[in-house]
């Protein structure tokens, strides 16, 4: 079946697609084709310019969930790698600035550490958890580079078949901290977020549900059924 070279037309023949992202390429090439024909005279208008460009879907990245964090830690062959990635869902922070943490950063009373983020600019972000403050215990450092981080995260994902990179667990700590209740704006405190926008795109899977328990959470536990 064919379509006419008209606005209906290629409206008609975009809705028949089942390509999802990919139709904005289709489009694309319509659009380059209908000024070709209307600037050499084929067509008597551009008739493209009356048909809407397809909306897009934004590829949602990974975040690793706390559930997922338990899976991984069962797949850490040391405890050096428990603590790290425990810091890296945690507390938010980049994996460029957890390599270079030393154990006189921490603030333990307060349950802070000081890390080098972007720009070489200090910043103050939570210290994680137990496992965290083990391994600073007995050691000055990850005893790690950058590098030699990013290969346990790959051998992680090869291991559990978790998506699980180094700004996956930065995004699982802006995830979950959202849906358990904090403002966006505090989150991007805590994470040292420059731009409120990574925030606010990160807890898309937020639904309803995960609304309405919130919802019960901060109204204690109110139950419509009474």
């Amino acid at each position: 079946m064919g379509y006419p070279i008209t606005s209906q037309g290629i409206t008609t023949y975009l809705n028949s697609l089942t390509c999802g992202n990919g139709k904005a390429k289709f489009y694309s090439c319509l659009r380059a084709l209908s000024r070709w024909l209307y600037h050499n005279g084929y067509i008597p208008e551009n008739v493209i310019e009356k048909v809407s460009p397809p909306k897009t879907q934004k590829k949602l990245l990974p975040a690793v969930n706390q559930e997922q964090l338990e899976i991984l830690l069962n797949h850490c062959h040391c405890e050096r790698d428990k603590a790290l990635i425990n810091l890296l869902w945690y507390s938010g922070i980049r994996i460029s600035e957890a390599v270079n943490i030393k154990a006189s950063d921490f603030n333990w009373e307060e349950g802070t550490v000081i890390v080098l983020g972007k720009g070489n600019r200090y910043r103050k972000c939570l210290a994680g958890n137990g496992l965290v403050r083990q391994w600073f215990s007995e050691h000055d450092s990850f005893e790690v580079t950058k590098g030699g981080a990013q290969t346990i995260l790959k051998r992680l994902k090869a291991e559990s078949s978790i998506q699980c990179n180094a700004h996956s667990f930065r995004r699982g700590f802006c995830v979950y901290q959202v849906k358990s209740g904090l403002s966006t704006r505090v989150v991007q405190a805590l994470g040292g977020w420059e731009n409120i926008t990574m925030v606010e795109r990160y807890p898309k899977t937020f639904d309803f549900d995960n609304a309405l328990e919130l919802y019960r959470k901060v109204n204690g536990g109110q139950n419509f059924s009474k």
